[in-house]
């Protein structure tokens, strides 16, 4: 019966172990992408003048990574909200 216990009591710290890391990870993550957030955001302020005289692909590039980087921020706080 102790093996059991023992054996749990190993699987129980495991796991804490894997959630401190998953954790660290979320917050790397989310730091990452709330700078990267910022510097596109600039990029966006700066060329959305251009976008009218140029095809705009650029632009929209800009646009679009920015979408998703607010996804991933979105994702990140909800995991690190739990």
């Amino acid at each position: 019966m102790q093996t059991n216990v023992d054996t749990t009591t190993k699987h129980l710290g495991e796991l804490a172990a894997m959630a401190h890391q998953t954790e660290a990870a979320e917050r790397r993550i989310l730091s990452i992408a709330t700078r990267r957030l910022a510097e596109v955001q600039q990029q966006i302020e700066k060329s959305w003048r251009g976008a009218i005289t140029t095809n705009g692909v650029a632009y929209m590039d800009l646009i679009r990574e920015r979408g998703q980087l607010n996804q991933v921020i979105a994702k990140a706080n909800q995991v690190l909200s739990n």
